[in-house]
């Protein structure tokens, strides 16, 4: 979404792709929120930023690959026979595939999330109705980063300090034991410190209110009405069955001509969710273009300080 709206909407749009991505298996929608994610990293970070990641979490798609391979052979189509009574089925290779994906999407969403609602805003949304879980959400979501930044810096800071020196393997170990050490101290420290702050500002009080700098106008709630509804539409389609897609025994879109109308719109609903952000940022375009084009023609009627109306 855009930083420019609530909180609010930005959580209504995450839970909503995060929650339609972990209840389905369907190829299609796997493939759009895998897109999407990727599109959204790309926009957010860098390509480079995307590539580093995917290159992470492909081990991860390996594996459910093999293992699902190697200890599921309930399809019809084998593949080849892997010694004895161990057949691998192109069923379970495109199923592991699938839900690799899946989860691949999932991780990289977080990362977008990461960006769209900070730490402030988490403590924000929350600081009503479940302030406890708000404070712990608001900490992860700072100290995660942090600790990363904080331990490659220490890395680099021993690495400049040793060289070019080549270590031995125990030597290499009790490096990271000591970086690991100086880590966990500063860590700490830190900790401390925020228990100070926080027990400053008054944080055991009961009466203690959190600020908010946002808030939520129409728009937030018209979006918010679009999220929803198209949300609601999705959940209705996993009910009745209209995105259920079998991978075995062999390859199938369970009840696909019952439900055709209703899986054609299912899927052109979570691709309007999907690509909602980018709808909201071109009309945002237009209406700033508009106000440009219009400052500009006010602009060439000023002469001497008055406006000459031709």
């Amino acid at each position: 979404m855009n930083n420019d709206y609530h909180p609010k909407v930005n959580l209504f749009y995450f839970l909503a792709v995060l929650v339609i991505s972990m209840l389905t298996r369907n190829p299609i929608w796997i493939s759009l929120s895998f897109l999407f994610a990727s599109l959204a990293v790309i926009s957010l970070y860098t390509f480079k930023y995307y590539l580093k990641r995917l290159l992470v979490m492909t081990p991860i798609l390996i594996l459910l690959i093999l293992f699902n391979s190697l200890l599921n052979s309930r399809g019809l189509t084998v593949l080849f026979q892997l010694g004895e009574g161990n057949p691998i089925t192109l069923e379970a290779l495109i199923y592991g595939v699938f839900n690799g994906l899946a989860l691949i999407s999932i991780f990289l969403w977080f990362y977008a999330f990461r960006v769209f609602i900070k730490s402030d805003e988490t403590l924000e949304l929350f600081a009503d109705k479940l302030p406890t879980i708000g404070l712990m959400l608001s900490m992860i979501l700072k100290y995660i980063p942090d600790t990363i930044k904080k331990a490659n810096a220490i890395y680099l800071n021993q690495k400049a300090l040793l060289g070019e020196k080549k270590l031995k393997r125990k030597a290499k170990l009790n490096l990271l034991i000591q970086l690991f050490s100086i880590l966990l101290s500063i860590s700490m420290e830190n900790s401390l410190q925020t228990a100070d702050s926080m027990l400053a500002k008054g944080y055991p009080s009961k009466r203690r209110k959190t600020y908010v700098k946002n808030h939520f106008n129409h728009l937030d709630r018209n979006i918010s009405i679009v999220i929803v509804s198209l949300f609601s539409f999705q959940i209705i389609t996993l009910i009745f069955g209209g995105s259920k897609f079998l991978y075995y025994p062999f390859l199938q879109w369970q009840n696909f001509e019952q439900n055709f109308t209703l899986s054609i719109f299912s899927i052109i609903s979570f691709a309007l969710i999907l690509i909602l952000p980018y709808i909201l940022r071109v009309i945002e375009k237009l209406k700033w273009q508009k106000i440009l084009e219009a400052e500009r023609v006010n602009q060439n009627q000023i002469k001497s300080g008055l406006i000459i109306y031709e």
